[in-house]
């Protein structure tokens, strides 16, 4: 019986130089061998990209997860100071209303004629309407008083010095800064948070903003809602805001006079623009303070 021949498989290689042709020859099962680890050794290469794949990607979003944790913790202190600072804010507003004696439950309002001394309040001019402003008004500025002038058609204010002066220098009747009203005193009963305390007028950043009296300033620092704030006590338990200025120019516990410069016209805290909110408060009630700086008006006549 013949032996069976092994079959093999013959590979020729044919160069490009013309050189001598390079062949060899393999058994059928060294070829099976070969193509079987090529084959595997593919799908490895195929696998393993695959896998590295995943893996930088799985990687990138570890990376990114890192850094959105980081910034997550960032925030979180963040948090926690904006918290630190709220509260420490609180205290001053709660430090604010307790110099003035307000109960923030219950902000009634309150006639001039309970505010000022006998002997003007007695006054017949002082009932008549202050809503539209006459050129003319005279106001008192310590040892000279000063004339309001209001233009009806613009709002525009703005002083101009007399050699008249019959008012007490503490009460806060001088005009703090010359601009445009641009926002009225409101009270609203039905809807509290609706209400404006006080009056906004706009003028230049940087104007020189002055007190509207004798007194002694209580509070001048930075408040969340009002910026800059200047707040003076002229006796009497009277008490007279100036808010969002750019600078301040007094301290704590120092006395100014009418008409001295204590800060300079800005918007700081919430504020939309240039301008000064100014306040007058009586017995822990706010009041129109145009009823205060335009009630002597009479007197220039």
């Amino acid at each position: 019986m013949k032996k069976r021949r092994a079959r093999r498989i013959s590979v020729l290689l044919i160069p490009d130089d013309n050189a001598e042709p390079y062949n060899f020859r393999v058994s059928w099962l060294a070829a099976k061998v070969l193509i079987g680890i090529g084959i595997v050794l593919a799908l490895h290469i195929v696998s393993g990209g695959f896998f590295y794949w995943k893996y930088f990607r799985v990687s990138a979003e570890n990376n990114e997860l890192e850094r959105s944790n980081t910034q997550l913790l960032e925030d979180n202190k963040r948090v926690y100071q904006l918290s630190a600072e709220l509260e420490r804010m609180s205290k001053e507003q709660a430090k604010i209303l307790s110099l003035l004696g307000v109960d923030p439950q219950a902000r009634g309002g309150m006639s001039l004629s309970a505010i000022l001394p006998n002997n003007l309040s007695n006054q017949p001019m002082l009932t008549a309407k202050v809503n539209a402003p006459v050129p003319g008004t005279a106001i008192a500025n310590g040892s000279e008083s000063v004339k309001e002038v209001a233009m009806p058609s613009s709002g525009f204010t703005i002083r101009r010095r007399d050699n008249d002066s019959r008012f007490a220098a503490n009460m806060p009747t001088l005009l703090p800064v010359e601009g445009v009203l641009t926002t009225e005193f409101s009270r609203s009963k039905e809807f509290p948070f609706r209400s404006h305390p006080g009056i906004d007028i706009a003028g230049k950043r940087g104007s020189v903003v002055v007190a509207a009296g004798d007194g002694q300033v209580v509070f001048a620092n930075w408040t969340y809602v009002w910026g800059n704030l200047v707040i003076i006590h002229h006796g009497d338990n009277m008490f007279s805001y100036y808010g969002h200025n750019d600078r301040l120019l007094v301290h704590d516990r120092t006395f100014v006079k009418k008409g001295e410069p204590i800060a300079l016209l800005g918007s700081s805290g919430q504020s939309s623009g240039p301008h000064l909110h100014f306040e007058v408060w009586k017995d822990g009630v706010a009041i129109d303070p145009r009823q205060i700086l335009l009630a002597f008006r009479a007197n220039s006549k």
